[in-house]
């Protein structure tokens, strides 16, 4: 009877060996299927996303040049040259009744300058190659 229960033992060892390998096994196959279908996802995904992004840029170009050719815009457009030029306009007369030179005016004040002081450096220049020196004032 020992000898029973010790193959029996012996034999419900074993069964649970294979059945445990055959879990292990099993589990082994699960994962590597999941793996799979995870790649297989995530490449769809990426796929999708892809042709997703270029639909959605080629419909912002699209939207934009509607936009742009838009009569609304080009009215829009046409008002705000409108309002800058008033608003330049403006601008000038208040800075002419208060005697205040515009960015214009500097400039061409400016570009004034710089040509008279090239002008002066070449004269200069020019005197001290021909040998004669600037006349100095007599007080």
């Amino acid at each position: 009877m020992a000898e029973q229960a010790t193959s029996f033992v012996d034999e419900a060892g074993e069964r649970i060996t294979a059945a445990r390998e055959r879990v292990d096994s099993e589990i082994s196959r699960i994962q590597k299927d999941l793996a799979g279908r995870r790649k297989k996802i995530e490449k769809q995904i990426s796929t999708s996303r892809k042709s997703f992004e270029k639909q959605t840029r080629k419909q912002v170009k699209q939207i934009e040049k509607e936009i742009r050719t838009s009569e609304v815009v080009k009215t829009l457009e046409g008002w705000r040259s409108q309002a800058e030029s008033l608003l330049e306009e403006t601008f000038e007369g208040v800075l002419g009744a208060l005697q205040v030179a515009s960015k214009n005016d500097v400039k061409k004040i400016d570009r004034k300058l710089t040509k008279l002081t090239k002008r002066l450096k070449d004269i200069e220049r020019a005197r001290q190659t021909n040998g004669t020196t600037a006349p100095t004032s007599q007080a």
